[in-house]
C-alpha cells in the first residue's frame, strides 16, 4: 500500500510536536554514530569523524539553538505554512533601557546589551528552547512540545529563573534590571517571508497567545518573573508564587498570573 504524501500542515504538526516517524527511526540510527555533542532530536552528531560529511547532508547545528540540527528544523523554514499548536512562550525585556543608554553612552550601552544576549542565548539553549529573535532590548524564546518536551511550560519558567539569577538579581545587585514574563497557549507556528530563500525566512508564531506573554513581560518590575495562571498550572508548579489579576493592554478581559522571584539566599 502506498503511504498517503503529508500535506505540508501534517509535516509541521508532526515535527514541531515530535510525532515524525522518520524522525524517530533516525534518531535510533544517528544515536549509534559517535561523539557528542547531538542533535537533541535526531540525535545526530555534531563531533567526531563524520560530522564534517553529515553537514554535508544539512545536518550541522541549527543557528537559531544549536541543540538541534539543520535538517529538524531550517528545512521548515522553507516551506511555506505553519501549524497551531500548544507551547509555551518567554519574553525577557530589560528595564530602563533608554536612561541606560544616556548613562552608559553608545559603546557602553552595547557592551551591556551584547553581554545580555549571550547570558539570554546560553539559557534559552540550555532549557531547549527555540530562539526567536533579539529584538531592541529584550530576547525571546518558543517552547515547542518537539523541542522542549511536554513539559514545556515547566522549561519556560526554569529558563525564566535562569536568566533572572545569571543577571544578578539573587542578590538585589543585578548588572542589568530585567522582568520577564511566560504564558502557554496556542499559536499558528510556522515560516514567513519569501519560501526557497532561507536568508528571507523567519521562523515565528502568531496569535493572541503570543501578545499575552509579550504584555507580562512589559508589566513585570525588574527581577519579577510574571506567569500566566495557564502556564504555571501547565507547569505544575509548587512555587509559592503571588496571585495576581492584570488588565493588559490589548487584551480584552483580566489576566489572573503569579509573579516568582529569586529568592534572595542561596
Amino acid at each position: 500500500m502506498t503511504r498517503k504524501a503529508r500535506t505540508v500542515e501534517e509535516e509541521w504538526r508532526d515535527i514541531l510536536l515530535g510525532t515524525d516517524p522518520m524522525l524517530r527511526s533516525g534518531r535510533r540510527f544517528f544515536a549509534k554514530i559517535p561523539s557528542p555533542p547531538r542533535c537533541e532530536l535526531c540525535a545526530v552528531p555534531f563531533g567526531g569523524p563524520f560530522a564534517p560529511v553529515l553537514r554535508l547532508f544539512g545536518k550541522g547545528p541549527f543557528p537559531r539553538n544549536p541543540r538541534y540540527c539543520i535538517g529538524c528544523c531550517a528545512h521548515l523554514m522553507r516551506i511555506k505554512g505553519g501549524v497551531e499548536i500548544p507551547l509555551s512562550f518567554l519574553f525577557v525585556d530589560v528595564r530602563g533601557s533608554t536612561p541606560l543608554g544616556e548613562r552608559l553612552g553608545p559603546k557602553g550601552l552595547h557592551d551591556l546589551m551584547d553581554r545580555f544576549y549571550q547570558v539570554g542565548t546560553a539559557s534559552l539553549i540550555k532549557h531547549d528552547a527555540l530562539i526567536d529573535r533579539f529584538m531592541g532590548d529584550q530576547v525571546v524564546g518558543y517552547f515547542v512540545p518537539g523541542f522542549a518536551g511536554p513539559k514545556h511550560a515547566r522549561k519556560a519558567i526554569e529558563c525564566a529563573l535562569d536568566i533572572l539569577r545569571a543577571t544578578g538579581h539573587a542578590n538585589d545587585a543585578p548588572w542589568v534590571p530585567v522582568g520577564a514574563g511566560v504564558h502557554t497557549g496556542n499559536a499558528f507556528v510556522g515560516a514567513v517571508g519569501k519560501a526557497g530563500e532561507g536568508d528571507m525566512v523567519e521562523f515565528t508564531a502568531i496569535g493572541d497567545s503570543v501578545n499575552i506573554a509579550a504584555r507580562l513581560a512589559s508589566v513585570a518590575q525588574t527581577g519579577d518573573l510574571v506567569v500566566s495562571e495557564e502556564a504555571f498550572n501547565a507547569a505544575d508548579a509548587r512555587e509559592d508564587a503571588e496571585q495576581r489579576e492584570l488588565t493588559l493592554k490589548g487584551v480584552s478581559t483580566p489576566v489572573k498570573v503569579r509573579v516568582l522571584r529569586i529568592d534572595s539566599t542561596p
